[in-house]
């Protein structure tokens, strides 16, 4: 039997590690085809493609250094979330954010549904 809250973390990194390494291909398969990402500006992408489509993007630019940390995780009945703090480094300077992260029961996997990104007004929290 797979314990229910290991599933969930071992998902969770898996997204993580998709997005640090730059993997768009394992990046996609932890997404559900109905996901909503929300940028630090309000912009929002919905659905698998466009999501894919947009990583694909930035995961090419590189030059740049994704530095999760998670802060908080919850597993409920078909639905789990974090709360991670990450940083984020580019040839322009480090800045920080926070970046929520739901996902749900998708047959036996976890799946990303949501993800939203709130940058700290200060960049020294």
């Amino acid at each position: 039997m797979i314990d229910r809250q290991t599933a969930f973390s071992n998902a969770l990194t898996e997204h993580l590690d998709a997005i640090a390494r730059r993997d768009v291909e394992r990046f996609a398969r932890t997404l559900h085809h109905d996901v909503r990402l929300i940028g630090p500006t309000g912009s929002i992408i919905h659905g698998y493609d466009d999501a894919v489509a947009a990583h694909r993007g930035w995961f090419a630019e590189g030059g740049w250094v994704f530095e999760p940390s998670v802060v908080w995780s919850e597993e409920r009945d078909g639905a789990a979330w974090a709360l991670t703090n990450v940083r984020y480094s580019t040839t322009q300077g480090l800045t920080r954010f926070l970046l929520f992260l739901l996902f749900v029961k998708d047959g036996d996997n976890w799946k990303l549904i949501y993800d939203q990104n709130t940058p700290f007004t200060n960049q020294h929290p």
